[in-house]
């Protein structure tokens, strides 16, 4: 194969978390050789077992701490991340030089201290904690970590696999943070055949990611242990004392994750979550994540610099060289050159620099996000022989930040516009499949977002994959900040450098990042300017060693003033706008919105980066019943909230398509009506782009509205009903509405009725609480919120059965429309696609590579085929043929309590939501190896030849009393409809339906 076709199979492979997934046989300077890195998926057939082995419990089994609760200590730290007594005492535990933990108001949650803490009684008494004189050795002699532990009756799973939303919510008063859901240890075992020409090579089985700690062992050996639940790490196999090789010989994996605490106050999960691989390669190799290709390019020279990390094991001392070839996306060269020679021996890996001169590239941005493929050799050069190949994707851009011109991406100022992130779903918690996280850049782009946080912590490899290629900029966000964590930030580093989406490394969030010594900042400075010194470090709160400071929350007075003490200081607003709202009894938003993004537009501040957030998340609520935050632009299940459309509006409608920070997507004018038709009393909220408004209520015609605050919702007043024997239908217990005048002359919950009833149009709700008395008038629904007073009451609404708002431009001409429908009684159920679509921007089709997962929308409609949003009905969801399976369910309502993994869920204004993933493999590169390497088998099927024709996945929805819905998802067998090649193609949407269509 020359060089070209060489160049094409690494294209293909582009964004796969393996880098080389088959054996490339290739001519390069008259040598032929074979490239043996071979990369298999090792996600299937795990055994799994919940909770904690009978000879052990949560934490690491050497909590030997004498209590020291009352007690103050000096030469103490904050460990900021633990927000709770038993999280603070836990994450000392599995440290062997934390020697001190206190919890408490006075510590401020958490303080860790090692040997030179000094504790004494104090007289403020507010704090527990612990101290121990030495740290013993951790328990490793569990049972169901021997090799001889018989685990047939342990259920087969494939990873990813989140354990903790598996669970059922309980109400837990102390821990709101984690949505209620039980956190505990629980264990995976694996038993493996290793291919024995694989002898005498270097083998490693990388985890991309377990929460929270994680301890492996080896055919019973205990191996290591990895503490940070955000950072992937690999496991050395092939110096296993006792390893075994040939298809007659089974070896044995045991991990034990510990998800007893963590390390954020939202849900984190628990599990191995993320993809793992088995990798070899030969004796000598590149190191994990060994390979930087700086994206950062000099205007000048146009010089691309690669550094490359190589190492190996055994007794050889082969002269080698590195050659980097940069071949862009059609697969022509654009510049190679090789490094010079060095000689390797075990023990001593050696790092090595290529330059590539004169590389001609097109620039990475937001609208044209050009990417390469730089390829690696490592060559013997005594005997031509190829060691091993890497392939990896890269991006060139210039970035500089600056006071005065604030952001600039290849010579242009850029005003951030994007969001802050939690990685949840629902139905599957933090093991979120691939194309999910597609759909959730493509959302953020649909709004305007061309900026993504990573909140509070690294993501996924394949989700920065995505990013690259669509052109959305990110900003790299390390978990845990302290002394003890600098290897984290290292970690986080390391791995992500090469992408060009990323342009600033964050130490911390918030409160989190205070220290009290202030030695941790430089460190991680350190840290992170070793392995790339281009890129400038920040946090969201208040540290040192920062070339960016990034404010949460703060108001244009915090940024006046941090401005005026630090004027050459670039600033960002880093977080802002937890508005919360969902799709039933709506929240007004705009304010919240409108207010706290301002600061963004001072001429000093770089923009909005961190929305919070783009998505509902699990956890973070506001206490039980509720178990997900409030604060998205999309709910849990994925479905938009009206104030998704104040973000189409101003960050898409309203900015020019030459702005060099706007998503490359068509700009539409914005009709929208923010209420649902049985939400309605005497105004409806619309968001227009156009210069005036009309609406349309029944068939009847309003009077036109000018639009004297773009950007901003239209009050349009709607006609009080009639009211029929005092009716009011909408039942309003349990919840507190604003804007109501107090009526002191009545003392009952009837007399306030009937006080309202007496008082015609101008009173159409009515509430009434002991304490508080009647409350009565004409405020709208949206201003109902969850209340722990016993208010009772109730309120009226218009009977809809057509609104529409009219936009016209100022010649009077009609530029955008939108009606809503009254519906009636509920007749049945209708599904649709949202995942994989074109509306979407996510494919067409879902990929049968054992992982891809879709999402399915079911409606409740009356006859006419019309959404009825207010009547719950009870949805079983079940695959009615082909190879998939349900994976999860939803409808995003923040108090749904339904189990993640059954197959009924009741409807959330007239929504569900199913999750179904394929379960079979006919895709993955090595699915021989699969056949050969895996023990068990389980849930998915690995075919190693062709899968010929196969059927679609059949799904069906059902409620009783209702027509049942069915729906085909299409599969495929093409590469080119994996989520990354469909991402690539996607970077100019011609729009994104999904939205514009969206009804509930």
């Amino acid at each position: 194969m020359d060089l070209r076709g060489f160049a094409a199979v690494f294209l293909f492979l582009m964004g796969l978390s393996c880098v080389l997934a088959t054996p490339v046989t290739f001519e390069k300077d008259g040598a032929e050789a074979v490239a043996v890195r071979e990369c298999v998926p090792f996600d299937y057939n795990w055994r799994f077992r919940y909770g904690h082995a009978p000879d052990g419990g949560p934490g690491p089994g050497n909590a030997d701490f004498t209590d020291i609760s009352g007690q103050e200590c000096t030469n103490v730290d904050h460990n900021p991340n633990r927000y709770a007594r038993g999280d603070c005492e836990t994450a000392c535990a599995y440290n062997p030089d934390c020697m001190v933990w206190q919890s408490g108001a006075l510590s401020g949650n958490c303080l860790h201290g090692g040997a030179d803490a000094v504790c004494s009684s104090s007289k403020h008494g507010q704090q527990d904690g612990g101290q121990r004189k030495t740290a013993q050795p951790m328990k490793t002699d569990y049972k169901f970590a021997a090799k001889s532990f018989n685990a047939i009756d342990w259920k087969i799973v494939n990873t990813p696999h989140d354990f903790v939303v598996t669970g059922d919510f309980v109400s837990m008063p102390w821990d709101y943070h984690h949505a209620f859901l039980p956190r505990n240890v629980s264990w995976y075992r694996k038993e493996f055949h290793l291919p024995s020409d694989w002898k005498g090579s270097h083998i490693t089985v990388y985890f991309e990611g377990v929460f929270h700690v994680a301890q492996i062992w080896v055919n019973g050996q205990y191996v290591q242990m990895h503490t940070c639940g955000y950072t992937g790490f690999t496991v050395r196999l092939d110096n296993v004392t006792g390893i075994l090789y040939g298809n007659d010989s089974t070896n044995v994996i045991a991990v034990r994750v510990d998800a007893t605490f963590g390390s954020g106050h939202w849900y984190e999960g628990g599990g191995i979550y993320r993809r793992t691989h088995l990798i070899h390669t030969s004796p000598a190799h590149f190191v994990h994540d060994g390979v930087f290709v700086s994206p950062e390019l000099d205007p000048l020279e146009k010089t691309v610099r690669v550094t490359a990390e190589i190492d190996i094991i055994g007794s050889g001392h082969p002269l080698v060289t590195v050659i980097a070839t940069l071949v862009d996306m059609s697969g022509e060269s654009v510049a190679s050159n090789e490094s010079y020679n060095v000689t390797l021996a075990e023990g001593f890996p050696q790092t090595v620099t290529v330059l590539l001169s004169g590389a001609h590239v097109k620039v990475w941005s937001i609208q044209s996000p050009h990417m390469y493929s730089v390829m690696m050799v490592l060559k013997d050069v005594s005997h031509g022989t190829i060691f091993d190949t890497l392939h990896i994707s890269a991006g060139f851009r210039q970035t500089e930040w600056k006071v005065d011109t604030n952001f600039k991406l290849n010579g242009d100022s850029i005003k951030f516009r994007g969001f802050s992130h939690h990685n949840s779903f629902a139905g599957v918690g933090v093991a979120i499949p691939d194309r999910i996280h597609l759909f959730r850049a493509q959302a953020s782009r649909a709004v305007g977002g061309s900026f993504w946080r990573m909140s509070h912590n690294p993501y996924l490899p394949a989700l920065y994959d995505f990013l690259d290629v669509l052109g959305i900029i990110s900003w790299d966000e390390n978990r845990d900040y302290g002394l003890e964590y600098v290897g984290a930030m290292h970690d986080m580093v390391k791995r992500d450098r090469n992408h060009p989406s990323i342009v600033v490394w964050s130490y911390c969030n918030e409160v989190e990042c205070e220290q009290i010594y202030n030695k941790t900042g430089p460190q991680f400075r350190i840290a992170a300017k070793s392995l790339d010194p281009q890129r400038p470090t920040a946090a969201n709160g208040p540290t040192n060693g920062l070339d960016i400071q990034g404010l949460s929350h703060a108001k244009n007075t915090s940024f006046e003033d941090f401005h005026q003490q630090y004027p050459d200081m670039p600033l960002v607003l880093s977080e802002c706008c937890s508005c919360e709202t969902q799709r039933l009894l709506r929240q007004d938003t705009t304010t919240c919105m409108h207010d706290q993004n301002s600061p963004g537009l001072l001429p000093y501040v770089s923009g909005s980066l961190g929305v919070w957030t783009l998505f509902d998340y699990y956890g973070e609520s506001h206490g039980f019943p509720s178990v997900t935050s409030s604060y998205g632009n999309f709910d849990l299940a994925g479905f938009p909230k009206p104030h998704a459309y104040w973000y189409v509006l101003n960050w898409m409608a309203m900015i020019s398509t030459d702005d060099y920070g706007r998503p490359p997507l068509p700009s539409n004018h914005v009709t929208r009506i923010l209420d649902l038709p049985g939400e309605i009393t005497t105004r409806v909220e619309v968001l227009s782009s156009g210069a005036a408004l009309q609406l349309i209520v029944n068939g009847k015609p309003g009077d036109k509205v000018e639009v004297t605050n773009p950007g901003e919702p239209i009050q349009a007043k709607v006609d009080a009903p009639e009211r029929v024997n005092c009716s009011f239908p909408r039942n309003l217990t349990s919840v507190q509405c604003r804007g109501l005048d107090h009526n002191g002359n009545v003392k009952t919950p009837g007399q306030c009725k009937s006080a309202c009833c007496d008082a015609g149009p101008s009173c159409v709700i009515w509430q009434f609480a002991e304490k508080q008395g009647c409350w009565m008038g004409t405020a709208d629904l949206s201003s109902c919120e969850p209340s722990e007073d016993p208010w009772v009451g109730a309120g009226d609404i218009v009977t809809v059965k057509n609104i529409t708002a009219l936009s016209f431009d100022t010649t009077g001409k009609v530029i955008g429309s939108h009606t809503i429908l009254g519906a009636a009684q509920a007749s049945a159920i209708s599904l649709e696609l949202d995942v994989p679509s074109p509306d979407t921007g996510t494919g067409t089709a879902l990929v049968l590579d054992g992982h891809d997962a879709a999402l399915v929308k079911a409606s409740v409609v009356d006859a006419a085929g019309v959404l009825v949003t207010d009547q719950v009905v009870n949805i079983t969801f079940r695959v009615a043929g082909g190879p998939g399976a349900l994976i999860g369910i939803g409808n995003g309502d923040n108090h749904l309590h339904a189990n993640a993994k059954s197959d009924n869920v009741p409807s959330y204004g007239g929504l569900a939501r199913g999750i179904f993933q394929v379960n079979l493999d006919c895709v993955s590169k090595h699915r021989d190896r699969i056949v050969q390497i895996d023990v068990d088998h389980g849930p998915t099927t690995v075919n190693p030849g062709a899968c010929g024709t196969v059927d679609s996945i059949s799904v069906e929805a059902s409620s009783p009393g209702l027509q049942t819905a069915h729906l085909t998802i299409p599969v495929s067998t093409s590469a080119e409809d994996l989520p990354l090649p469909v991402a690539k193609k996607s970077v100019a949407l011609e729009g994104f339906p999904f939205l514009t269509n969206f009804a509930g």
